[in-house]
This record gives C-alpha cells, structure tokens and sequence, in this order.
C-alpha cells in the first residue's frame, strides 16, 4: 500500500516527517539506509534506516524478522541534540490490501480487537480478500492509534483515538514521549501485523528489546531482552 511514512512533533520545531524518502525543504533527511544489518543480529532480516532533523534529532529504524514472520518488529530510536518537550511520535500507513486483485483503495478499519485494547491495535481489512494489516504495541511510553481520512501524520490526531472508520484511509499508532533531555536517547518498540484474515493475525506479546547503551532511556511493553515473543491469535474484533 501507499506509506505516508512516520510524523514527529515537538514544542521546538513543530510537526516533520519522512515519507521514506530523502525528503527536501526542511523535512527528516535520510543519513543512512536501509541498510542489511542482519549479520550477527540474530534475525534472517534486519534493516536498519537512520536519518536527521535540523540539529534537533538523530532517528534510526530497525526492522526485524524471520522468513516464516506473519510480523515486522521495529525499534524506532530517537536521540536528542537538544532539550526536546512534547516530544510525540507517529507511525502511519494507507494498506490497500484489494487493490491489486480487485481494483479497490477501501479498507474496512477499526481499533483494537477481542481483548486487545483500541490504544494498543489498530488494524485494516480488505473487503473482498479478507487481508489484515495492523500497528500493534504494548509499550509501557503512553500510546494510542486512530484512523485518518486526512492521511494524517500529526501524532496528535492519533493520541486523540481519532476514528474516520471505514474508506481509502491511512492507519496510525503515535507514542506520546514527552521530555527528553540533550544526548538522551528512547527507543520505541513496536510492530507491523499481518494475516490472511483478521482473526488468523498473531500479536507478539513480548515485543523484541534492544541492548542497553550509556544515556538511553528504555521505554518498552513487557518482553525478555533480545528475544521475540510467543504470538497470541485474535478471536473477534470488538467494534
């Protein structure tokens, strides 16, 4: 499907973003990547992407997985070059699943599932194949999703629970970071979630972690350091 990418927004710049692209005029800027950085990561796929914003921020993406995953893993990793406030954070995507077998950008949306709070899983269905996209995260680093008719990439409108339901919409899960201090570093943990059908998609219930260095503050869900989780089967969606 199409990528609006991912949103950051601060008190000290306001709202930037990077559609995965080397973007212009004053928006995130590729530095590095992707880049195979499988070897010796312990996982048969693991990408990583870093970029920069204005003397501001350094931002990384690691995408993780094995070749039988129904699931990307991703560690987003922001490190402050100075004091930042409000700092916010979303990840969005605009899925598409039919389009290429039956023509149509419609999705059917919702927030959240049998036992799976809306804050924590947002997902989208195609109307003819049945196939799943979703962002899921457990992270301790307050959270929420929405659904956007505007292909948003404000974190805000997804903080917000924001819900445009059904259409050609984008999806979206935003961490709210709040403070972080010069030459302070959070990482984020969270994952894409596929399946054939909505109820065949597994959540990971321990998202993977990262090696602790010097100055990073970790703020992740529940999870054993450097090890990815058992999966948990969604029952029904809770509309």
């Amino acid at each position: 499907g199409d990528t609006p990418g991912f949103g950051v927004k601060s008190a000290q710049f306001g709202l930037v973003g990077n559609n995965n692209t080397e973007d212009a005029g004053g928006e995130i800027g590729t530095v590095s990547g992707p880049t195979d950085t499988s070897a010796g990561s312990g996982f048969e796929n693991h990408v990583t992407w870093s970029g920069t914003y204005g003397g501001f921020f350094d931002i990384s993406h690691q995408y993780l997985f094995n070749n039988d995953y129904e699931r990307i893993d991703i560690l987003t990793t922001f490190n402050a070059l100075v004091d930042l406030s409000e700092l916010k954070f979303v990840r969005a995507i605009d899925p598409d699943p039919d389009v290429n077998t039956h023509g149509s950008f419609d999705t059917i949306n919702s927030r959240g599932a049998d036992g799976v709070p809306a804050e924590d899983f947002v997902n989208s269905q195609g109307p003819q194949t049945g196939l799943t996209l979703g962002l899921y995260s457990n992270s301790s680093v307050p959270h929420n999703t929405g659904i956007s008719l505007a292909w948003s990439t404000d974190p805000d409108f997804y903080l917000a629970g924001n819900d445009d339901g059904n259409g050609d919409n984008v999806i979206g899960l935003a961490f709210n970071i709040g403070t972080l201090l010069a030459g302070d570093s959070v990482v984020l943990s969270y994952s894409y979630v596929m399946g054939e059908t909505l109820a065949s998609v597994d959540l990971p219930d321990n998202p993977v972690v990262g090696v602790p260095v010097p100055g990073t503050l970790f703020l992740f869900g529940l999870g054993m350091l450097g090890i990815l989780s058992a999966r948990r089967r969604i029952v029904s969606v809770a509309y």
